[in-house]
């Protein structure tokens, strides 16, 4: 008896010592995106409660708002914990785990994530593969599978990467054992963000109708809303412009969908927010979806200054604490200085 004790005492560790090394390699061997690792790694370094305002969400997060900008305008304290293509299905756990170590003034959410139609998105690997090992890990698993409709077997792939990515061994490099990119307060300084422009003939069509979005899209955003209801966090909904009549309807059908909830929505996709903004679609924006340094910079300071004003937020400048923001802020505006002074983004 006591050696069919033992057996199993060894077999169960031999698993759990399996188990974790698989769970450990997950970074290692997931999908190199060494802008995602530095999003979280950021975030992660952050001295607890000193952020008041927090971003989560994809791509137009990191695109649009450049913390460097409004520490530099206004003193705000403000970080983002994005990822590109962020699924709606996982915003609520973002937020979940971004105000583990902070209690910002005020949580601003990402409109966009929802405001798709129901497609599989295995960019959710950029979010697993660098966030902390928690039980909100394994629920962001869950929740990406239950929306998605990942079932059975297939669903260990989202746990296990060595599972999808296992050939990467192959290929790994130096960049793969250490940090390569730095933070500057998770500001974005990607070169095509840098460089590139739209160029002439582009205007934004600002369609005012409605276009349904993806029912587990609906579903996920409803979830979310009703965890917002038992937050004493403000909560504010943000869509930033795009120029893609399409995406601007399934937009408009999210805001209204939190409008109703009672829940505070700034979208960019209305003609007079639009406006207010001062963009110009050739030189602004990098592509349909993005805007470039040059309306990111025109961007963070328009929503800087409505935050500040709405929400009462203090100007931290001077305040002991807060010494890495001045000095992550200035080397981000040396490093993109020369291309917000330029006249054609090179």
């Amino acid at each position: 008896m006591k050696k069919l004790a033992k057996h199993l005492i060894g077999t169960a560790g031999f698993f759990l010592v399996g188990f974790l090394l698989l769970l450990g390699v997950r970074e290692l061997l997931g999908p190199e995106d060494e802008y995602a690792e530095m999003r979280f790694r950021g975030y992660y370094r952050e001295a607890e409660d000193v952020l008041d305002v927090v971003f989560v969400g994809n791509s137009h997060i990191y695109r649009y708002w450049q913390s460097p900008f409004a520490w530099e305008e206004y003193g705000m304290a403000s970080s983002q914990l994005t990822i590109s293509a962020m699924p709606g299905s996982i915003v609520k756990n973002t937020a979940v785990e971004a105000l583990k170590t902070q209690s910002p003034e005020v949580l601003v959410v990402d409109l966009t994530t929802f405001a798709n139609e129901d497609e599989e998105n295995n960019k959710v690997h950029m979010l697993l593969d660098n966030m902390k090992l928690s039980m909100n890990y394994l629920d962001t698993v869950e929740n990406y599978c239950k929306y998605s409709g990942v079932t059975g077997t297939d669903k260990l792939q989202y746990y296990f990467p060595i599972m999808q990515f296992h050939s990467r061994w192959k290929e790994l490099g130096e960049g793969d054992f250490s940090e390569t990119k730095r933070s500057y307060m998770n500001a974005n300084y990607q070169q095509v963000f840098l460089e590139k422009q739209l160029g002439k003939n582009k205007k934004n069509p600002l369609a005012e109708g409605r276009a349904a979005i993806g029912p587990q899209n609906e579903a996920a955003l409803r979830d979310f809303l009703e965890w917002c209801g038992g937050q004493d966090t403000k909560i504010l909904f943000l869509a930033v412009p795009v120029l893609n009549a399409g995406r601007q309807e399934m937009i408009h059908t999210a805001a209204d969908i939190v409008e109703e909830a009672g829940f505070e929505v700034v979208n960019y996709n209305e003609k007079a927010a639009y406006e207010s903004l001062g963009l110009e679609e050739a030189t602004d924006f990098s592509d349909m979806n993005h805007t470039n340094i040059k309306g990111s910079y025109k961007f963070t300071l328009a929503l800087g200054k409505y935050l500040m004003e709405t929400y009462g937020l203090k100007d931290r400048r001077g305040e002991a604490g807060y010494e890495s923001m001045d000095k992550e802020s200035e080397a981000y505006c040396r490093l993109v200085g020369k291309y917000l002074a330029s006249s054609d983004g090179k």
